[in-house]
């Protein structure tokens, strides 16, 4: 017997003994009713449609990278695989950092069994590693006095990389460098481009190299030599610790630093050195050295996902492991703030070979934003730069080359500047 039959015989017999009860005028049989009326109302109770939804979830994204300030064309498809709901709200869920850039990422609608909507929109993230977890369903039914709410979980992940400005006249010197042709001068004679030395020609030299007018007033055949350009190893050092990367207003220096790495791995990259990328902070995260745009992209989703951290033993610069830079190779460093403890392990590194540059973003325009004109705001700007020309200039004596980057400007300005004759006598 179905349940909706045994539901009315069950309200019949209620209602049937409640009559003769009434017209009777015995409580007695109106009271044996009431058991009819319990077990009709459970019945009832029972049979309203508690289940909830049965959603089938599809997401689908135009692309699982992108450089920030990128968008992605996010496509999200449910179909109803249960029962016909009048009044359904579909949201997908989106992480914090994202927000929609285009297009709707919720509707109402009404679903019927198997029927589908689609909905399209644009996301924008800043860099990191994000995931869509799933989209959130509430539904409005008559048998229920509230809203049912429902999660779905569909992850979807994607990341986005931080943007590499173009950068131009870097010049790096390291002592040592590969036997591969490239564009970085290995301090050492042969052929290339600029003028290196002369000696006196051997057998095997090459004639078109002959200098005649050294000839032509010695008497002797000189060959002139030119400086060998080669590829070169380097590192590019991302200085995480919290510390050394403080807020300033509403200003993240960390993601600065990350933007002046990904800057700088770039162009290294493009002019077709080895080049890796150790990030130090909550943990060593070491990309090894490589080529091409593999390498690139290896690098930039290391930076996407990197966090500044402060863990005591990654406190100052002396647990660096030196053993993973190639010996006498370029490091560049990049680090907001170094303090007079990282100079002595700055310093050592020098005076082991290693060629470094540094690269400190400046954000001495955010410092004084909230500080009103007057004297005390140029005391305090009188201070910090004395402070910074301290360290600079403390960097500059022990054979470091700094480049100071205004983060209001380009990156590429602050390289053209650090490698002109008055920078380099100003830094």
């Amino acid at each position: 017997m179905s349940t909706l039959r045994r539901l009315n015989i069950t309200i019949g017999i209620a209602i049937a003994m409640a009559l003769v009860g009434v017209l009777i005028r015995d409580g007695r049989v109106l009271a044996m009713s009431l058991p009819f009326l319990a077990y009709a109302g459970l019945m009832l109770f029972k049979s309203l449609d508690r289940r909830g939804l049965k959603l089938e979830i599809d997401r689908s994204l135009s692309s699982e990278r992108i450089v920030e300030g990128e968008t992605i064309d996010v496509t999200l498809s449910v179909i109803n695989r249960g029962a016909s709901v009048r009044n359904v709200c579909v949201s997908d869920r989106i992480p914090k950092g994202a927000a929609i850039a285009g297009g709707e990422a919720s509707t109402l609608v009404y679903l019927k069994t198997n029927d589908c909507v689609t909905l399209s929109y644009r996301l924008t993230a800043q860099r990191g590693e994000y995931s869509l977890p799933g989209v959130d369903a509430t539904s409005w039914r008559r048998s229920l006095l509230a809203p049912q709410v429902q999660f779905f979980r569909r992850e979807t992940n994607f990341l986005v990389v931080p943007v590499a400005e173009p950068i131009s006249d870097v010049e790096i010197r390291p002592q040592q460098t590969r036997a591969y042709a490239g564009i970085v001068r290995a301090n050492q004679g042969g052929s290339g481009i600029d003028f290196f030395g002369c000696h006196a020609y051997t057998t095997g030299d090459d004639i078109r190299r002959i200098n005649w007018r050294a000839y032509a007033r010695t008497g002797e055949l000189i060959v002139n030599e030119y400086e060998q350009e080669r590829i070169a190893d380097v590192t590019v050092f991302l200085d995480a610790r919290a510390g050394a990367n403080p807020r300033v207003g509403k200003e993240d220096t960390f993601t600065h630093a990350v933007r002046a790495a990904a800057s700088v791995s770039k162009h290294f990259i493009g002019q077709g050195n080895c080049v890796g990328l150790l990030i130090y902070g909550d943990y060593l995260n070491w990309a090894f050295p490589n080529y091409g745009k593999i390498q690139l992209a290896r690098i930039l989703d290391s930076l996407a996902r990197a966090e500044p951290a402060d863990k005591e033993v990654f406190d100052d610069l002396r647990s660096v492991p030196t053993r993973l830079f190639p010996p006498r190779s370029q490091l560049v460093m990049v680090s907001s703030i170094p303090n007079m403890r990282d100079i002595e392990v700055i310093g050592v590194l020098r005076a082991r070979g290693y060629r470094i540059m540094i690269v400190v973003p400046d954000l001495l325009a955010y410092q004084l934003e909230d500080v009103p004109s007057g004297a005390d705001r140029d005391l305090a700007l009188r201070v910090l730069t004395l402070r910074r020309r301290l360290l600079l200039d403390t960097l500059a004596r022990i054979g470091i080359q700094v480049v100071l980057w205004d983060v209001t400007k380009p990156l590429s300005a602050s390289f053209g500047w650090s490698s002109s004759r008055r920078g380099r006598r100003s830094a």
